[in-house]
């Protein structure tokens, strides 16, 4: 990728710290496992273990923003990353429920504080009209990255569920040191006071709700499409293969992205992402293999398009010294999101084998006439200033730090 060659830039440090510790992060799906198997816990008691996880990555972000406010983002990822290492080795290492309890525990604390401040680092070190590009990079980076993932950990598990989270402390620890020896400096961030209640200007409150809605979509698909794929029969190597052509496809969709954000305003990239995926729904729907692998290449195709873009749409409704607040209030979204998708999905899936994607179908064409016409209250924001002025100038800033 050409973003790449330069290693020593923004974006560069940034994909390359979060896909080495997205490779070893294979890791979470195996919670219940090493509790239940390797130390003969309860159902019920690991339950309630993975539940205190789940609580506890939500105000992991707040950490992560506040973190990011206080000190900047280099200082919240070299600690949210080096933290997540020190408490999946307590997981792997633990030999009773107490230890890998509080190690478990501690991993949800930290899990989400490097968000907020990958987000912080992309707004402070990127032009306002490459920021979604720069985030839908991530975003296509993470999706290639949990694919392999998924490949080493079938290879790794083969010495326990302990070594996989041995080998999620070390990518963990590993990413730290890449983020604190080559990410450039950045900006200090700015102290402005009430940093938190501009954050919570309504606005911003509004952008977050609208996100909810699409994240929700996004998270039913994760959670549903494995099952979804074993009840029409096939084997779990189709769900395999489906993420692969999905990854592939985000990251086909990324430079797409790149080559017209500056010419085409958010509201229209929005709304094309979310008929991409209304189509993609669709698609699964009427099922069978070949409508199955048609849509997993759009619903990739369209979370490259509306993920970064609605995080670049975020960071243009910040003020100056709220960038980080603001990230975070919008990253919140997938919190919530990840609570509501496993209990919509799942009544879904119970009611009928296409209602997941028959709702979520409605859902994504609704909010892509949504945005057809940007919200008054956003317009403004909606479009990145360009550089110059020109067309012309706009493109010359491919050489700046991000």
């Amino acid at each position: 990728m050409s973003l790449l060659k330069k290693p020593t830039s923004v974006i560069g440090v940034l994909v390359a710290a979060r896909v080495v510790n997205r490779l070893g992060g294979a890791g979470m799906g195996f919670l219940g496992v090493r509790l239940t198997r390797d130390l003969g816990v309860p159902l019920g008691t690991t339950s309630v273990v993975l539940a205190l996880f789940g609580a506890a990555t939500i105000p992991s972000r707040v950490l992560g923003g506040v973190v990011t406010t206080r000190w900047g983002p280099r200082a919240a990822l070299v600690a949210g990353l080096a933290a997540a290492g020190v408490a999946q080795a307590v997981v792997a290492a633990g030999e009773d429920l107490l230890v890998v309890g509080a190690g478990v525990v501690a991993l949800g604390l930290a899990y989400e504080v490097v968000e907020p401040a990958t987000q912080t680092a992309v707004v402070s070190g990127v032009e306002p009209g490459r920021r979604a590009s720069r985030f839908s990079l991530l975003w296509a980076s993470l999706s290639v990255a949990g694919v392999v993932a998924g490949v080493l950990a079938a290879l790794v598990t083969r010495w326990g569920v302990g070594a996989l989270f041995a080998v999620d402390a070390a990518s963990s620890l590993l990413a730290a040191a890449l983020v604190a020896l080559l990410l450039p400096a950045l900006p200090r961030p700015s102290r402005v006071p009430r940093a938190w209640r501009s954050a919570l200007r309504p606005p911003v409150l509004g952008w977050a709700g609208l996100c909810t809605v699409s994240a929700t979509v996004v998270m039913v698909v994760v959670l549903v499409l494995p099952l979804a794929v074993e009840r029409a029969g096939h084997p779990p190597s189709t769900t395999a293969w489906l993420l692969v052509a999905g990854a592939l496809s985000a990251v086909a969709t990324h430079r797409v992205l790149a080559r017209v954000e500056v010419d085409a305003p958010a509201h229209r990239v929005l709304a094309a992402g979310f008929a991409l995926l209304g189509a993609a729904l669709t698609a699964w729907a009427v099922g069978g293999v070949p409508a199955l692998v048609t849509g997993a290449v759009l619903e990739g195709a369209a979370g490259t398009l509306v993920v970064g873009t609605q995080q670049a749409v975020a960071s243009r409704l910040a003020m100056p010294g709220a960038e980080a607040a603001v990230m975070t209030v919008q990253g919140l979204s997938w919190g919530v999101a990840t609570l509501v998708a496993p209990l919509l999905g799942g009544a879904l899936l119970g009611l009928d084998p296409a209602a997941p994607w028959l709702a979520g179908a409605a859902v994504a064409l609704l909010l892509a006439a949504g945005h057809a016409r940007p919200p008054a209250a956003l317009r403004p924001k909606w479009s990145a200033p360009r550089a110059a002025g020109t067309r012309g100038g706009a493109r010359s800033g491919r050489g700046s730090r991000g």
